[in-house]
């Protein structure tokens, strides 16, 4: 009988122990779910003011009178603006350098 009692109360304490190491857990995580739902409204927030942010300033007639005060002298590129990279380099380097360029230009433009 003595024993069945120690049993039990053994039992009950390490229940007992298990019980508030749970309590203590789920109270933890109650606070991180707190501070998560906190964020997420802040972080919701900050986007709203972005997103209203990015309207104003993609403004399409705001965007006419920027271009038209900051780009009003440039046109478009002529095609005696552009020259090859042989005209570019011309005779006076060695043919190795040129070999190099438009193995360069040939990579960047895809021209396997």
């Amino acid at each position: 009988m003595n024993r069945a009692i120690l049993l039990s109360l053994t039992l009950l304490t390490a229940v007992g122990l298990c019980v508030l190491r749970i309590k203590y857990e789920v109270v933890f995580l109650r606070q991180k779910l707190q501070k998560v739902e906190q964020d997420i409204g802040k972080y919701t927030d900050d986007l709203r003011i972005c997103s209203a942010e990015w309207g104003c300033l993609n403004d399409p007639k705001r965007l006419k009178a920027l271009c038209a005060k900051y780009l009003s002298g440039m046109k478009p590129m002529e095609k005696n603006q552009i020259i090859s990279y042989q005209k570019f380099f011309g005779s006076e380097f060695g043919s190795d350098l040129k070999d190099a360029f438009k193995k360069f230009l040939d990579k960047s433009l895809n021209l396997d």
